[in-house]
C-alpha cells in the first residue's frame, strides 16, 4: 500500500465524474431554490393573503368577523356587512348578508359571519356532493323556512330561553329545489323514498360537522319540517 504522501493523482475519468457530480448537485440546488421562491410569496404579500376557509377555523370566525369575511371572499363567496341592531333581548353585531354562494336561496340569508361561513362550507362540501350521489342531480336552490333573524324564544321549549335566531346566528332550511324543478322538502322527504331519506340524513349529518347546533325532525315536532342550523354555544346534533 502506498504512503499517504505518495497517492497517485486522480485519473481523467475520476476528474470527469467529480465535475459531473458537482454540476448535478448545483443544478438540483438551483431547482429547489426556484421552487421555494415561486411557492412562497414575499412576507408583505403573505400578510395580505386571506385566511383559508376551513372547518377548523369556524370557531375562531365567531370572534373575528374581518378574517371570516376575508376567508369567504378568498373562497369565492360574497357578503355584505349589515348595520348592527339592538332590539330588547335580541339583536346582532357584525352580521352579514350572503350575496354570492354555491346555491341560490328562496330569500335573503342575513346571519353572523361564522354562520355564513359554516353554511357555505355545508353547501359546497356536503349538499352538492350528496345530491349528486344520492339523487343523481344537482341542487339549484335552497328553500328557507323563515327568516334567519327572528326575535323569539326557542321553539318547543317553553322556558323563555332565546333562540339563536334572536341573534342572527341560525338559519332554518325547509327544502331543496333540484335541477328537474322538483322541490324536496324536509317534512315530506324525511319519510319519503329511500333516496330522499338517505340524502336528507346525509346533509343533516354533514351539517353536524360544521354547525354547533343541528336540529332535524328527529329532535322534536317543532322541527318536523326543517333543519335548524346554528353557531351557538351548545353542541347538539339531532
Amino acid at each position: 500500500m502506498p504512503a499517504l504522501g505518495s497517492l497517485p493523482p486522480p485519473s481523467k475519468e475520476e476528474h470527469e465524474r467529480a465535475r459531473i457530480w458537482a454540476a448535478s448537485a448545483l443544478a438540483a440546488l438551483a431547482v429547489i431554490m426556484l421552487m421555494l421562491l415561486i411557492g412562497s410569496p414575499p412576507p408583505e404579500e403573505a400578510d395580505l393573503m386571506p385566511p383559508p376557509l376551513r372547518v377548523e377555523r369556524l370557531v375562531s370566525f365567531k370572534a373575528d368577523t374581518s378574517a371570516c369575511r376575508a376567508a369567504l371572499a378568498g373562497a369565492g363567496f360574497e357578503t355584505e356587512r349589515l348595520p348592527d341592531l339592538q332590539e330588547g333581548r335580541c339583536g346582532y353585531q357584525n352580521a352579514v348578508r350572503l350575496t354570492q354562494s354555491t346555491f341560490a336561496y328562496s330569500g335573503p340569508v342575513a346571519v353572523s359571519c361564522a354562520a355564513a361561513a359554516a353554511l357555505t362550507l355545508w353547501e359546497r362540501d356536503v349538499v352538492a356532493p350528496a345530491a349528486a350521489r344520492h339523487l343523481g342531480q344537482a341542487v339549484t336552490r335552497i328553500e328557507l323556512a323563515g327568516a334567519a333573524y327572528q326575535c323569539r324564544p326557542i321553539a318547543g321549549r317553553g322556558d323563555g330561553r332565546m333562540s339563536e335566531h334572536a341573534f342572527a346566528n341560525a338559519v332554518d332550511i325547509g327544502g331543496f329545489q333540484l335541477a328537474d324543478g322538483t322541490v324536496l322538502t324536509v317534512e315530506h322527504g324525511w319519510r319519503g323514498s329511500a333516496r330522499e331519506r338517505v340524502f336528507l340524513r346525509a346533509v343533516r349529518d354533514g351539517a353536524c360537522g360544521r354547525f354547533t347546533g343541528v336540529l332535524s325532525p328527529d329532535y322534536n315536532r317543532a322541527h318536523r319540517d326543517h333543519f335548524h342550523l346554528d353557531m351557538g354555544r351548545d353542541e347538539i346534533c339531532r
